[in-house]
C-alpha cells in the first residue's frame, strides 16, 4: 500500500509540475476569468453600449503581463522562471493576447527600435481589423443568409 501510495504521489507531482500541465491550469484560469469578467463588465449599466468588458480584459491583460514578466523575468532568480509559465503564457494567454501584443511592442520600444513598435501596433490593428473582414465576409460566402 504505501509502495502505491509513494508511486501515486511521485506521478501527480510530475504531472503538476509538466509544462502541459502548468499551461493549462494557467489557461484555464485565464479564459475563466476573462468570461466572468466580461460578462460582468459589458452587463454594467456605465457601460453604454461600448465594448468595456474586452477593454478592460486588454489593459489588465497587459498590465498582468507586464508585472509577471518584469518580476519573474527579470527580478527572480533563473529557477524560478517557469512561473511565468503559469502566470505570462497561461493565465494571460488564456486571458488574453493583446497582452502579448503590448509586451513585445514595449520591447521593441525598450529595445530602440521605435519605427518597428509604431509598424506593429498600426499594422497589427489594421491587419487584425482586416483579418475579421475577410472572416466576416467568407462566412457570408460559406453559408449565406437565408
Amino acid at each position: 500500500m504505501k509502495d502505491w501510495l509513494e508511486l501515486f504521489a511521485r506521478g501527480a507531482y510530475v504531472a503538476l509540475t509538466s509544462k502541459l500541465m502548468v499551461l493549462s491550469v494557467g489557461g484555464a484560469l485565464g479564459t475563466n476569468a476573462r468570461y466572468w469578467l466580461g460578462r460582468w463588465c459589458n452587463e454594467t449599466l456605465w457601460a453604454g453600449g461600448f465594448p468595456l468588458g474586452t477593454f478592460v480584459i486588454n489593459v489588465s491583460g497587459s498590465l498582468i503581463l507586464g508585472l509577471a514578466a518584469t518580476i519573474i523575468l527579470e527580478r527572480l532568480p533563473p529557477g524560478q522562471q517557469g512561473w511565468f509559465l503559469l502566470i505570462g503564457t497561461g493565465f494571460c494567454g488564456g486571458y488574453t493576447t493583446f497582452s502579448t501584443f503590448e509586451w513585445e511592442t514595449y520591447g521593441l520600444l525598450r529595445d530602440g527600435s521605435w519605427g518597428l513598435a509604431a509598424i506593429n501596433v498600426l499594422a497589427s490593428v489594421a491587419a487584425g481589423f482586416l483579418g475579421v473582414v475577410i472572416g466576416v465576409t467568407l462566412a457570408g460566402v460559406i453559408f449565406p443568409k437565408h
